[in-house]
């Protein structure tokens, strides 16, 4: 009885985190895709990370393509994906891993990637510039010593 009972518990736990690939395609997207663009590769393995799986459990993504449109628009400027793994989670809910596609140097919130920003540090300002989007809401810039640090768009303005 108390092995059963403990296989049992084991089952319960392991399923709890049960991640499985139910496909793989070349291509993917939900929008249409202009072939006069010239596209390129904005981030590789989109999806895949332990946190966004966990991200789509709590959201409860449910459908493909809601999975789909979640990934591509986590990166600024996405449009399509490439060497797409979907995973079911839990039986449930779904995320989708990918490379995101969209075109170059693609703008912000209206910011653009090399823009001169300043931003408060401990009630001083500092200047930087855009180097990367990193996700909707986070930037990386190189601040002038030549560092880069990640920052909230929120707390950036755009210098002249």
């Amino acid at each position: 009885m108390f092995f059963s009972l403990m296989a049992f518990m084991a089952m319960n736990v392991y399923a709890k985190d049960r991640q499985v690939i139910v496909g793989s395609v070349n291509m993917i997207s939900t929008r249409n895709i202009e072939s006069s663009n010239n596209y390129v590769l904005l981030k590789t393995y989109a999806g895949g990370s332990k946190e966004e799986m966990k991200a789509a459990r709590k959201q409860k993504i449910v459908k493909i393509e809601d999975a789909i449109n979640e990934t591509v628009q986590k990166v600024p400027g996405g449009e399509y994906l490439t060497n797409v793994k979907i995973w079911l989670i839990n039986g449930s809910f779904y995320c989708v891993e990918g490379d995101v596609w969209g075109l170059d140097n693609t703008g912000y919130r209206g910011f653009q990637i090399g823009d001169h920003v300043t931003y408060k540090f401990f009630g001083k300002y500092r200047n930087a510039v855009i180097k990367a989007f990193k996700d909707t809401n986070t930037v990386v810039v190189t601040l002038e010593n030549g560092k880069s640090v990640d920052k909230k768009i929120d707390e950036l303005i755009k210098a002249e």
